[in-house]
């Protein structure tokens, strides 16, 4: 089957041979393999034949939608492999009955692994839309940023009126304006620099080595693998193994922190092996891909290296909130500048009500959080064209916004706020629901201690919505919240139709980026 180009340069840049460890992984489902060959994938392989559905976990074949003359249909099927993605992707076109009329697989196939759903928005045109999911939420090759790095692609597909042809309509999706990135700037003439290789630099004094190998919890047998100082402190990088070798996993390295007498291992979550230089960073990657492959990365200023590199998030368009940096500032308009920006604007960002969805104009909505002393405020946009303000009721069944606030790391505590459209352009500030003990209740009461403003738009309305910050964060542990947010629209009065928007988390860093010890403290299980 095929290995598709972007898998193998994603293996590449992690610095993985594809198959170098595949003998391991084959070792674990090689008689998997042997039961799922290629002609094994369905009985439909052959044009005419019929395809039956089959939820097997390892070999799917699933009917996914039906329109007209035809239906779509998609099998995935797992295979002996090393990297971060083990399934192979044939998407079949049948007639209504299960006959197999066309089958687009390898570079032909539109979908993969990262397909989140595909349906018929008309007899012959079919939309499928991809996601790509936060970073910590399965092991794979990349390093943490800071922010959510999600996002959400949709394509339009053509199919012939036989059935045989699937041609993409790169015109029937026109992405937001905030989505397009700007044109890159001409390609340097000059030769990318050489990578730079860990070395000694600076001598390492056998009291030096000692004290590290003590910090390390190791025995003598550990080596030193690189060595550098800058501004009064040194960075001694031990191994333990004398030769280093980038693509193995069976070495370990402790980076130690050196400032004067004071020698300490830097807090790292995971065991690393590998070591890279950058002009400016180090990168260390663990060994916690799968099937034993190298996985997550880690990345530390040369400059500064009790600190994490993040991505900035001055004027950052993202379209996930887990996490969310809670930026700080002296104003709330000095804190808007440095917010990153959160979208829901796709049938991937409704979890309830799509079928009521038309398309981004009918609503999509965009936030920010923000964070001046004790103070936070929450920035909406929406898009939705009908407005339905709040006039009397519950407020449940006016256009409104919905959040659902968990304190702490434990998640013991949580509530649930309606943001209500009340006349005048104030907010009326509703608690709907409380959670203590993991029971839930629903309750109806006002909610005191917000306040805000919300005024209409040329599209939809904006609101601005001020919360105590020890309403959403817990002082017993203050880095880490949870905070959903969502839009409900009612175009029509008194009904609910849709409701779009982000489940994630909020970091509240003491500065940004964050040092690596408070970094660490987030990950830390549950006590």
């Amino acid at each position: 089957m095929h290995m598709s180009d972007a898998r193998r340069n994603g293996w590449k840049r992690a610095g993985v041979n594809p198959w170098a460890r595949a003998l391991s992984a084959w070792a674990l489902v090689s008689a998997l393999s042997l039961s799922w060959s290629p002609s094994a994938l369905a009985q439909g392989e052959t044009t005419g034949e019929r395809l039956v559905e089959n939820k097997d976990p390892l070999n799917r074949t699933e009917r996914l939608d039906c329109q007209g003359a035809f239906c779509v249909w998609w099998n995935s099927w797992h295979s002996a492999c090393s990297g971060e993605y083990c399934f192979f992707d044939t998407l079949y076109v049948t007639d209504r009955e299960g006959h197999v009329v066309s089958e687009h697989a390898n570079d032909k196939s539109p979908v993969g692994q990262y397909t989140h759903e595909v349906r018929f928005i008309a007899p012959r045109r079919i939309e499928i839309l991809e996601h790509k999911g936060p970073f910590n939420h399965e092991r794979e090759i990349g390093a943490e940023t800071g922010v959510d790095p999600s996002w959400v692609r949709r394509e339009v597909w053509n199919l012939s009126s036989d059935g045989k042809t699937l041609t993409q309509d790169p015109k029937a999706v026109r992405e937001p304006d905030w989505k397009r990135q700007p044109q890159a700037p001409a390609p340097s003439r000059r030769p990318p620099p050489k990578p730079e290789v860990p070395s000694l630099k600076v001598p390492v004094k056998e009291a030096v080595l000692a004290k590290a190998r003590a910090a390390c919890e190791s025995s003598d047998g550990r080596y030193p693998l690189h060595h550098e100082c800058r501004r009064g402190s040194c960075v001694l990088v031990l191994s333990s193994q004398p030769e280093y070798d980038e693509l193995s996993c069976r070495q370990i390295l402790c980076p130690v922190l050196v400032k004067g007498s004071q020698v300490r291992a830097l807090p790292l979550s995971e065991e690393v092996v590998r070591l890279e230089l950058t002009p400016t960073e180090y990168v260390f990657t663990a060994c916690d891909g799968p099937y034993g492959s190298l996985g997550s990365q880690l990345t530390l200023l040369r400059a500064r290296p009790e600190f994490m590199v993040f991505s900035g998030t001055e004027g950052l368009h993202v379209e996930g909130s887990e996490p969310y940096p809670v930026r700080e500032a002296k104003s709330f308009e000095a804190a808007r500048a440095l917010a990153p920006t959160v979208h829901a604007y796709t049938r991937f960002h409704i979890p309830w009500g799509r079928d009521a969805w038309r398309d981004e104009h009918d609503l999509s909505l965009a936030w920010q959080l923000m964070r001046v002393d004790g103070q936070l405020r929450l920035h909406a946009e929406v898009d939705d064209d009908v407005l339905v303000p709040f006039t009397t009721g519950t407020g449940v069944h006016s256009d409104h916004l919905e959040l659902t606030v968990s304190r702490g790391r434990t998640r013991a505590e949580a509530f649930k706020l309606g943001v209500l459209l009340a006349p005048e352009g104030k907010l009326q500030v509703r608690l709907w629901q409380r959670e203590e003990g993991g029971k839930k209740r629903d309750v109806e009461e006002a909610f005191a201690a917000a306040r805000g403003t919300w005024r209409k738009r040329e599209r939809g309305y904006e609101v601005e919505l001020d919360l105590p910050l020890d309403s959403v964060r817990d002082p017993a542990a203050p880095l880490v919240s949870h905070l959903s947010v969502f839009v409900s629209d009612a175009d029509k009065a008194h009904k609910q139709e849709t409701l779009m928007g982000h489940e994630g988390s909020l970091r509240f860093w003491t500065e940004y980026p964050p040092s690596l010890e408070e970094y660490q403290r987030t990950l830390r299980p549950i006590e």
